[in-house]
């Protein structure tokens, strides 16, 4: 318990400086009120995480703080989106009477139950009549999750299916549809910035936790009973940092769209010193994640970030001269075995993973040639040749786990989703040529689109994607043409212009 306090101390520290450092850009897209409230709930979740001896003691007081909260928030998923990963998202199962358990209670299960569903019934994310109730989107998406229930439904009890049918809507269905109906630019934009200072907040602890040797969040899940086993990685003789996120690579994820969002969030207007220190930060955080698939994704989204800009060849062309002298510094330097060793592709370190996934997927198409249209529920029992070293099948690819488990059938389901929500956005961006702002946050998220898209193929699916297909989905409908395109005024200029006429 003494190590958590100590772990305490200095993640408020460092989340206390990261919040001042990055208030005035935050005050760009949210009032002062929602930017403390929001803030505040953060430190209280985190301080209650860290010295509670039972998860369910924590998961009681967030499921009332979160609820009450989210009531008074205007923005109820900009507050989501800060507290996604407030603590690591451990895992344990709510006990029942008349069945072994209801279903096992997660963070994010509990931001689902106390803000998200909440917010569904709030006037801002009603029904809008200009727009159809059940969209395109809405309609592949549940086509692919009723086909995940359809297939293992012989295999399980009734009980069983019901459950999984609750997981499933508030785990997927419930997030996207949420995030797909914000319906204004400000709310979106608010969500964005939200979601920035969340994971600003963790990249200098994970700068910290990979300079010290000290992975701070492992201490909350040891205490509570379950502890993380695969949390003390390294890339060579480099600690992984993971800070609240359970695993590097899903940090990585995280923190790579997040310096996606900050791409747009600093043209609103930001000093020289704030900016370089932001970026310095995420980029640092991101680094000491170790995670290739994380890193090649954050390439992605900066480099098509920077060819929508104006003058997107000679910005390319500088950008690409830049990195090219900081790999030739690195060569010549001692850095080299530290950084560039690790890199995807030319990296030297750590190469049995690339043998690993080249297995896999030799395996993987051989299975899935087998079973073609639906796939195998039981795929895993056969795929024992695949086990490593940690006691594990690691299925390190979302596409080739769907194809083999709900078959091609179910990959082209979500895929076809995930496109679809894409070329959503993408004829919004097409028709907002007169809107700059709309053209720059266009950019943003479709650039972390198609940079998730391709971190997929190293990882996997996971909850933050469906949020993002329905931040690409809300920008559609708020800047695609259906609304006058007119400049983004920053929401606390117009609500101060509106308390100014009332006067």
């Amino acid at each position: 318990m003494l190590i958590n306090l100590k772990a305490l101390v200095v993640v408020l520290a460092i989340a206390w400086a990261a919040f001042v450092l990055c208030r005035p850009i935050c005050l760009n897209f949210m009032t002062k009120a929602a930017f403390s409230r929001r803030r505040n709930v953060w430190f209280a979740l985190t301080i209650v995480g860290f010295v509670s001896p039972s998860f369910w003691i924590y998961a009681i007081v967030a499921l009332v703080v979160l609820a009450w909260a989210g009531a008074r928030d205007e923005n109820p998923l900009a507050l989501f989106a800060i507290t996604l990963f407030v603590i690591p998202n451990v895992s344990f199962y709510i006990p029942a009477i008349l069945v072994n358990n209801l279903f096992d209670l997660t963070q994010f299960r509990i931001l689902s139950l106390a803000i998200v569903i909440p917010a569904l019934f709030r006037p801002q994310y009603g029904r809008d009549p200009l727009q159809p109730a059940f969209r395109r989107e809405d309609a592949v998406l549940v086509a692919f999750l009723v086909l995940q229930l359809v297939l293992v439904f012989p295999y399980q009890s009734g009980t069983a299916t019901m459950r999984k049918t609750f997981l499933l809507f508030i785990d997927i269905f419930v997030l996207f549809y949420a995030f797909s109906r914000l319906g204004t630019r400000e709310r979106l934009t608010e969500v964005m910035a939200s979601f920035w200072i969340g994971f600003g907040v963790m990249a200098p602890i994970a700068i910290f936790e990979s300079l010290k040797g000290w992975l701070l969040y492992t201490g909350i899940s040891s205490v509570w009973g379950d502890p993380n086993v695969f949390s003390w990685l390294f890339r060579g003789d480099s600690l992984r940092a993971q800070a609240a996120a359970n695993h590097s690579i899903n940090l990585g994820f995280h923190l790579s769209m997040a310096l996606g969002f900050y791409l747009f969030l600093r043209t609103r207007g930001v000093d020289r010193f704030r900016d370089l220190a932001v970026l310095a930060t995420l980029i640092g955080g991101l680094v000491v994640t170790y995670a290739r698939g994380p890193w090649v994704a954050a390439i992605c989204v900066g480099v098509l970030f920077v060819a929508t800009r104006p003058d997107a060849a000679k910005r390319l062309a500088g950008g690409l001269a830049a990195l090219g002298i900081v790999f030739a510094l690195m060569y010549v330097s001692p850095l080299k075995e530290s950084v560039l060793d690790r890199l995807p592709f030319v990296g030297t370190a750590d190469q049995e993973t690339v043998e690993y996934r080249r297995l896999l997927a030799e395996v993987s198409w051989t299975l899935i040639q087998q079973n073609p249209f639906f796939g195998d529920p039981f795929v895993a029992a056969r795929m024992e040749s695949l086990r490593n070293g940690q006691g594990i099948i690691d299925i390190v690819n979302g596409y080739i786990y769907t194809a083999l488990f709900n078959g091609l059938v179910g990959l082209g389901l979500l895929v076809g989703f995930s496109l679809l929500a894409l070329f959503r956005g993408f004829v919004a961006f097409r028709q907002s040529n007169g809107d700059r702002d709309a053209v720059t946050l266009g950019a943003a998220l479709l650039s972390c689109m198609v940079g998730a898209l391709l971190y997929v193929a190293t990882a996997g699916y996971n909850e933050t994607l469906y949020m993002l297909f329905g931040l690409s989905v809300s920008y559609a409908y708020c800047c695609g043409g259906r609304v006058p395109a007119a400049q983004f005024t920053p929401v606390v200029d117009q609500r101060r212009a509106m308390s100014s006429r009332a006067l």
